[in-house]
């Protein structure tokens, strides 16, 4: 009897300290999930005196980069430099942007090292050793840099134009939609293509070159794969082979394409020769379900008709800023339109680039004529803020503020006449934010960093101040929005209304407010 209280006891006990264990474990805090970003090793700061840096605009599925013999997930927003290799899964795809807007995009199943060197340290070479699959380009007309990209038969080299080269069972194909590249083979044998022309590299350094209306396509390269898969085999695929089914599918594909051709409206708001501002909205009225693609960005048209794309680059990315517009239904694409600029450093001399300058002070003001040193000369100065008066700016998710400069100048005055100056302020919503004094007017022109918060309405005033107490102002307003819920990402699944509707709703529903 007594050997049973022991046990009965002894069962008691432990279901006691179980429960107890139980509550324990319920209030101890957990640990976050290993995909948490708070848990993901930091990323390696991007060098300052890399010559290649590649902004991620998309990512779709799993695509990697090895850094330091370890591979990681690459996120919207991370920037790839010279030395990164980079590989696609399957139903994978990355989009890069270079400082000048050049666009790369990497299909699935591709494998990519970025490779970059300086030549006579004036011009960058930029290499991209396709180890397998391919890249979809649209690259700006290049100055500074010349691109290369490699693979095991053949160099292709870009100047200035949109296409894919890949590496297809032993095969170089390179293929344009727009523009011209050389290809050279090991052999050293060079021939160049121009637009609706792919050509094929074989192993042995031999090459064919093929007029094709499907040239450059998404399509054409999809086609190339479907074909080598049937083919199958280990070995280098058959050029003859090859040849024969591009043209069976490309004689589809131009009927295909010319039936789309006839149903597709596209009407493009025209833009400005120059810009002075590293932006630029784009505005089409084009067919409802259309799919758009500028600088390798994919959107589909909205029912209302209204395609419209903002578009950035680097500050100092001067020269001509190319906008290649493919236009596809989901089976074939053309290249429908081009918008072209010139962005330029904002002019530092001219009253007629100060059309939204406001001079506060009348020029026979009694008030400042007595105050007017003896010795004040009477300038015709000028203040000029790069852009409009009203900057309307649209984020794209993940951002979730703009950084930019705030560019302006002094025109109708000389160098010689900076003496004159007492002071330059840059106001932010009516208090100072930037003052310039006597000793760092050394300028007609001027660049302020600034940084606005998504959904905040930012305004910013220049004061120019003489010696003689006359002032010269120029203002500008920022709007900087984005409705998280309209976009893949935030709340909704699909974008709803394009960004102009977007504004409007923000506006209506008070969600952009002063800061």
């Amino acid at each position: 009897m007594d050997m049973m209280k022991g046990i009965k006891f002894l069962f008691a006990f432990l279901l006691v300290a179980l429960a107890l264990t139980a509550c324990k474990d319920e209030s101890a805090p957990k640990s976050a999930p290993k995909d948490v970003a708070a848990s993901a090793p930091a990323e390696e700061a991007v060098p300052e005196n890399a010559l290649l840096k590649a902004k991620v605009r998309s990512v779709i599925g799993t695509v990697e980069r090895e850094k330091s013999d370890s591979w990681t997930q690459l996120r919207v927003g991370k920037t790839v430099v010279e030395n990164d290799h980079v590989r696609t899964a399957l139903e994978s795809e990355l989009i890069v942007n270079m400082t000048d807007g050049s666009a790369l995009r990497v299909p699935e199943s591709s494998n990519v090292t970025f490779q970059a060197e300086l030549q006579d340290n004036v011009k960058k070479l930029i290499f991209l050793d396709i180890h397998s699959g391919k890249v979809h380009f649209d690259i700006q007309k290049q100055e500074q840099a010349e691109i290369y990209f490699k693979t095991g038969t053949a160099t292709v080299a870009i100047r200035g134009t949109a296409g894919f080269v890949g590496e297809v069972q032993g095969k170089t194909v390179a293929s344009l939609k727009e523009g011209k590249v050389e290809v050279t083979t090991p052999k050293g044998k060079a021939t160049s293509i121009v637009k609706n022309q792919t050509i094929l590299v074989d192993d042995q350094g031999d090459s064919k070159v093929l007029k094709l209306e499907s040239s450059g396509t998404e399509a054409l390269a999809v086609a190339i794969d479907s074909i080598a898969k049937a083919e199958d085999g280990g070995a280098a695929l058959n050029t003859e082979i090859l040849e024969k089914s591009m043209n069976t599918f490309d004689k589809s594909y131009g009927e295909r394409q010319r039936n789309f051709e006839k149903n597709l409206q596209f009407k493009a708001t025209v833009i400005g020769d120059s810009v002075f501002v590293p932006s630029v909205t784009l505005q089409a009225r084009v067919t409802p379900g259309t799919i758009v693609t500028v600088w390798g960005e994919r959107d589909t048209v909205p029912e209302n008709g209204i395609y419209q794309k903002n578009l950035t680059w680097g500050d100092s990315a001067y020269g001509t800023k190319r906008f290649l517009v493919g236009c596809s239904d989901g089976d074939v694409e053309l290249p429908c339109f081009m918008w072209v600029t010139e962005y330029a450093p904002m002019p530092a001399l001219g009253p007629e680039a100060s059309a939204e300058a406001q001079d506060t002070t009348a020029a026979k003001s009694t008030e400042h004529d007595t105050n007017a040193a003896a010795d004040g000369k009477d300038l015709n100065l000028k203040v000029s803020v790069a852009g409009g008066r009203n900057e309307r700016v649209h984020l794209d998710l993940p951002a979730t503020e703009l950084s930019t400069n705030l560019k302006f100048n002094l025109a109708g005055i000389t160098a010689g006449d900076l003496g004159q100056l007492k002071s330059l302020v840059v106001l932010r919503n009516g208090k100072p934010f930037k003052t310039f004094d006597a000793n760092d007017l050394t300028s007609l022109a001027y660049e302020v960093p600034v940084t606005i918060e998504r959904n905040k309405i930012a305004d910013f005033e220049v004061v120019a101040t003489l010696k003689n107490g006359k002032n010269f102002r120029a203002k500008k307003t920022y709007e900087v929005y984005c409705m998280v819920a309209n976009h893949p990402g935030g709340k909704a699944r699909n974008s709803i209304v394009p960004p102009d509707q977007e504004y409007e709703r923000l506006k209506q529903s008070g969600g952009i407010t002063h800061e």
